[in-house]
């Protein structure tokens, strides 16, 4: 099989596309795995050229971080149905190549839990650091409070804009198609606005207010009586500091290879 070639020019990055189909279980394993490459790129920098290390996670630490409702007895089915993630790209010919995400992603009770990306997802994975600035530490933290795909989703894209709010106060707007694709939202579903805010917008911003530091709100922009985006202001005051920094888990790594 040819290397990978860089990712090309495209909207969104097929690492990210994918978790469209993954529950918010097996979100948070992908989260906690690229958090982790962003820890690999910021101490080891570029002799992560070479590969990344796998992700250990000893067992009292799993316990920690995923011990909320099922999700612990959960876990090692999430990690067999994330062992066969694949993407489909296409090699310097064009040809169609399938390729698989994680080379090991494994939970034993005994033993704790491991992930390690396959190699071939490098160029993937250096583009979501390095060609797209505004993806950096999300709020790890924050996240994992999080039930909701919709609310993890939107939480994670406004995070991104952290650098560029003005005070205490974080504004962006989003047309109408692309908070849809943002949220993996088809056409097709709640046709109806009135029905769009309540399951898409409300439920999923209610559950970030509530559970995290966060404090989100929205107001629809119009033309005429259609609603065309929404602009969405995030308050960022009541922050605590500590938290925004905090380390959820104290990582043993094994070797790269």
């Amino acid at each position: 099989m040819k290397e990978l070639p860089l990712p090309r020019d495209c909207q969104i990055n097929p690492m990210i596309d994918g978790t469209k189909q993954m529950n918010i279980l097996e979100m948070r394993l992908f989260w906690l795995a690229l958090d982790d490459v962003r820890t690999q790129l910021a101490t080891r920098g570029g002799s992560c050229q070479d590969g990344f290390d796998a992700l250990r996670i000893l067992p009292g630490q799993v316990k920690r971080i995923f011990a909320n409702g099922s999700y612990l007895e959960r876990l090692a089915s999430a990690c067999d149905l994330l062992r066969s993630w694949s993407i489909d790209w296409q090699d310097e010919d064009e040809d169609d190549v399938i390729y698989k995400v994680f080379r090991t992603i494994e939970y034993q009770p005994k033993d704790g839990l491991t992930i390690k990306f396959n190699p071939s997802m490098q160029p993937f994975l250096l583009d979501l650091y390095y060609e797209r600035p505004g993806f950096e530490k999300c709020s790890l933290a924050q996240l994992f409070q999080l039930s909701s795909a919709h609310a993890v989703h939107l939480l994670a894209w406004l995070l991104q804009y952290r650098r560029t709010r003005r005070r205490e106060t974080l504004t962006r707007y989003i047309d109408v198609n692309d908070l849809r694709c943002l949220l993996y939202i088809e056409a097709s579903q709640y046709p109806l606005m009135a029905e769009f805010k309540r399951r898409v917008l409300d439920a999923p911003i209610r559950e970030i207010n509530k559970r995290t530091q966060y404090r989100l709100s929205y107001e629809a922009t119009k033309v005429g009586r259609k609603i065309t985006g929404f602009t969405f202001t995030m308050d960022c005051s009541d922050l605590d500091a500590g938290t925004e920094l905090e380390e959820i888990t104290m990582l043993e790594r094994t070797s790269p290879r």
